[in-house]
């Protein structure tokens, strides 16, 4: 008898959110750790995945955050561990892939502290289709504006296809060990999430829907919408 694959969560919460930090009107906390509702962004995006069938749930702090305390106890039907990041996004995942102590052969995860209305069938989607398919994917979603590509910024030089074009979102899945080699070697300017650096290790990662609710909080104005959202998914 196989024993059965684990999946791990590792939630990204080591940024300073300096476009957030832009547009804010009043404080200068970390986005994360904003208020939505009664709670946090961090806590919202936390809850996200209490129905989901984890092994660990493991949250990548900043080495300086000083916030996190202040939000204890947030509750989760998972235990929540913490562990530090790094200067950079890849250097924070891979710090949390390093404290999990997990088998290369398991599942991995990795959420966008700031994506808090993620829904649990977006994530079940991905996890059934990874492993189904026995390869790592991510929640993507079509690009629906029409995009002009502008090499100064100032005037357009052409229009793209966006048929071809989709966004990146979060939760996105691979093998632990898969990902914290592809974390290990590669280019750091040209990673600018854990599916580009697999690609850059000449995979292709699967693409899974999500909805376009999935939204990243990046700029205060966004914190109105999520609200909105998380009201209409009767989280708030």
């Amino acid at each position: 008898m196989t024993n059965k694959t684990k999946i791990h969560l590792i939630i990204v919460a080591a940024g300073i959110g300096s476009r957030f930090r832009a547009t804010q009107t009043t404080g200068n906390k970390p986005k994360q750790y904003e208020q939505l509702g009664k709670q946090s962004i961090l806590a919202h995006s936390i809850q996200a995945f209490d129905e989901i069938d984890l092994d660990s749930l493991t949250v990548v702090l900043h080495p300086e955050d000083q916030n996190w305390e202040s939000i204890q106890p947030i509750k989760s039907k998972h235990k929540i561990q913490s562990t530090i990041g790094g200067k950079q996004r890849h250097d924070s995942v891979r710090n949390g892939i390093k404290a999990l102590n997990a088998a290369k052969n398991d599942w991995l995860l990795v959420h966008d502290a700031a994506r808090p209305c993620v829904t649990t069938e977006e994530v079940n989607a991905l996890i059934e289709t990874c492993q189904q398919q026995q390869q790592g994917g991510l929640l993507v979603k079509p690009i629906t504006d029409t995009i002009k590509y502008s090499k100064k910024g100032k005037t357009v030089d052409k229009t793209i296809n966006r048929d071809e074009l989709f966004a990146a979102l979060t939760p996105q899945m691979f093998r632990c060990g898969d990902l914290l080699k592809a974390l290990t070697v590669f280019e750091a300017d040209t990673v600018t999430d854990e599916s580009s650096a697999i690609e850059a290790q000449n995979q292709k990662p699967l693409m899974v829907k999500g909805k376009a609710s999935n939204i990243k909080i990046t700029t205060f104005e966004d914190l109105a919408l999520a609200e909105f959202i998380l009201k209409q998914q009767d989280r708030l």
